[in-house]
């Protein structure tokens, strides 16, 4: 009970500290804002410019704000990755997006491991599916990679699967979150400059390297089922 409590007020510290750094990057923004609402394309290259003339102290507000939304279940973080792509564009964006994922997967399994009771996430569909995959760590890299499936089962399946092998736990996350840290960057970007086409290219790259990993992730389980069944008639 007391675990559970400490997760409520997690959860809602997590969401207010969000919620204040979202408005002191609000008001860091405001004269941008107002220019976007009376966009003109010949205003375009000011914009850009003055989006991308902020320092230091906005690039640490958006990085605690990634982090802390990857961190606790529930929460999510694609809105600030995205807002890393604007304000930094497709390449720093994607940098800013890719260490705070990390950072933040790191201290969602500190978290699982104090104030959770991990086993009850083993009855969870998605734990039965990477646990019962041939290549378990090909397994976590897409499970990383697919921003449905929730972090907290597969950070879960992370530390059973490499128990106190922190270099272990990291190579899935390291690789995994590497697809969507720059789609969702390359998609702000074009976001900032109202670029339709682009923006259409990265509906279409999440939507394939959504099926293409849960093809895998099929295939791989049926390839297990399929020598199960091999051994079991020899």
């Amino acid at each position: 009970m007391k675990r559970k409590i400490i997760r409520i007020l997690l959860f809602i510290l997590g969401g207010i500290l969000g919620l204040l750094l979202l408005y002191k990057l609000y008001l860091n923004y405001r004269p941008e804002l107002n220019l976007l609402l009376h966009f003109d394309h010949h205003n375009e290259e000011v914009l850009v410019n003055m989006v991308r003339s902020h320092g230091i102290e906005d690039l640490a507000f958006l990085f605690l704000l990634n982090a802390i939304c990857v961190a606790i279940p529930g929460l999510s973080n694609g809105i600030f990755c995205v807002l890393n792509g604007i304000l930094y564009g497709p390449a720093w964006g994607f940098i800013v997006n890719w260490i705070s994922d990390i950072l933040g997967q790191i201290i969602l399994m500190e978290l699982l491991q104090k104030l959770y009771d991990m086993k009850k996430m083993s009855n969870s569909k998605v734990y039965k599916l990477l646990t019962g995959l041939k290549s378990p760590m090909l397994g976590l890299i897409i499970g990383y990679m697919i921003p449905f499936i929730p972090s907290a089962t597969v950070s879960y399946v992370n530390i059973m699967i490499n128990k106190e092998q922190r270099k272990k736990q990291l190579i899935p996350i390291i690789i995994g979150v590497i697809p969507f840290a720059y789609l969702y960057a390359y998609g702000g970007d074009s976001i900032l400059h109202l670029d339709g086409t682009r923006l259409i290219k990265v509906v279409i790259s999440f939507v394939v390297i959504a099926l293409i990993a849960v093809a895998i992730l099929l295939s791989l389980r049926a390839i297990k089922k399929r020598t199960k069944k091999c051994l079991g008639k020899n």
